[in-house]
């Protein structure tokens, strides 16, 4: 008993830095992930860091799939600046990250017109080998 409990404290703070760097590698992802959307318009950073099975949802009700997402996000004619993710939080269990975030940017379209991008974002995140993937996105928008 007393070897169990040994090596069980010896494992565990082992476990711990290993969730750690889990929940620092999720959040490098979002942060790739917000880039390539946002800013970059990075396709081939979308189809790199996108499961196969991605369910893409957007604020105003459209779902889209990893062809339909990484397709209008490189036609979009929207352009974002001041673009912010605040209270980002992660949670991992095994295999698969859940992620929230609020999304905040000046947005402005095809005419030049500006707006605001304020939104509550939920994410999920599978762990393939040493990668995370995103398998869904939902996103609400805030006032």
């Amino acid at each position: 008993m007393k070897k169990i409990i040994t090596i069980l404290l010896f494992l565990s703070p082992v476990l711990l830095i290993a969730q750690q760097t889990d929940q620092q590698q999720l959040l490098t992802r979002i942060k790739e992930l917000n880039d390539a959307v946002f800013i970059q318009r990075d396709s081939l950073k979308l189809l790199a860091i996108t499961d196969a099975n991605l369910t893409y949802g957007h604020s105003g009700g459209k779902i889209e799939n990893k062809a339909e997402m990484v397709h209008n996000a490189m036609v979009s004619k929207t352009t974002y600046s001041d673009f912010v993710m605040e209270t980002p939080m992660v949670m991992i269990e095994g295999n698969v990250g859940i992620s929230r975030q609020v999304l905040k940017a000046k947005s402005y379209d095809a005419q030049g017109k500006e707006g605001v991008l304020h939104l509550n974002v939920l994410q999920t995140w599978i762990k393939k080998g040493r990668d995370w993937f995103l398998l869904a996105r939902q996103a609400v928008k805030l006032q």
